[in-house]
């Protein structure tokens, strides 16, 4: 079960290869079976040009946890690469921040 905590503005990716990718990120609530909070991830809830949706979700930590019933069918180089372009841009705001 999720509880949904928060929600961010909408922002944008573009990759290498020039796809574009809007996304948001939210604050879930990961629950073990008795209810019980077991770990707070940030979900990207992500959008191609051409409708696709995808979920990734990050630890507090900066790690990424995969979820295994999410993105069943997606090209495992299209979730590395938003992964990689997520880090790289979050990484660029933070530096811009100091």
């Amino acid at each position: 079960m999720e509880i949904e905590i928060k929600t961010e503005e909408i922002k944008e990716i573009v990759l290498s290869d020039n796809s574009r990718f809007s996304y948001t990120i939210k604050q879930v609530e990961i629950t073990n079976i008795l209810g019980a909070a077991v770990a707070v991830l940030d979900e990207y809830f992500i959008t191609d040009s051409s409708g696709e949706t995808y979920k990734l979700y990050k630890t507090i930590e900066g790690n990424w946890y995969d979820v295994p019933e999410e993105n069943k069918s997606v090209d495992k180089g299209v979730l590395l690469g938003l992964k990689l372009g997520i880090d790289n841009m979050e990484g660029k705001l933070q530096d811009e921040t100091i």
